[in-house]
């Protein structure tokens, strides 16, 4: 009964918003075979990460998309996709699936949402959820991160 009267206490707090921008690195591949896209192949990329589409540096990301399916005539896959980003403050970890065209880079305006996991330092124990889009460019990210800490 007790944990009753505090879910609607925890539920009116509103969420911390972080706003990211970073440019889209060309990944890193790693072939798990058989030779060509197969389940379980890597694409790694690593970049800077800033809080306005042009200002400094404030920290990095990394991110991890592990092939989880592929089918060969249409070239429908899905991919688990991990990401971390690191800035002075702390580290702010987060999980999705996404679905795409195999072989297609994300078009401008691709948007996709996923849910934040966790983070050390100032973000330790962060839940929320994040969405990134591919901005104009088509080589720059803009992700949103709306998450609670302490919860």
């Amino acid at each position: 009964m007790s944990a009753g009267l505090f879910l609607p206490a925890l539920a009116e707090k509103p969420p911390l918003m972080l706003v990211t921008y970073a440019d889209i690195s060309a990944p890193h591949i790693v072939d798990n075979g058989p030779s060509g896209p197969s389940a379980g192949d890597l694409y790694i990329r690593h970049g800077k990460v800033r809080l306005t589409p042009d200002g400094p540096d404030i920290g990095t990301y990394d991110s991890l998309a592990i092939l989880l399916f592929i089918d060969e005539t249409t070239k429908f896959a899905s991919r688990r996709f991990t990401f971390e980003t690191v800035l002075p403050e702390g580290t702010i970890y987060a999980l999705d699936i996404v679905q795409s065209t195999h072989g297609r880079p994300k078009e401008a305006g691709h948007k996709h949402q996923g849910a934040i996991i966790g983070g050390t330092g100032k973000y330790a124990g962060a839940r929320g959820t994040y969405e990134t889009e591919i901005l104009a460019s088509g080589k720059q990210s803009k992700t949103t991160l709306n998450f609670w800490v302490g919860q």
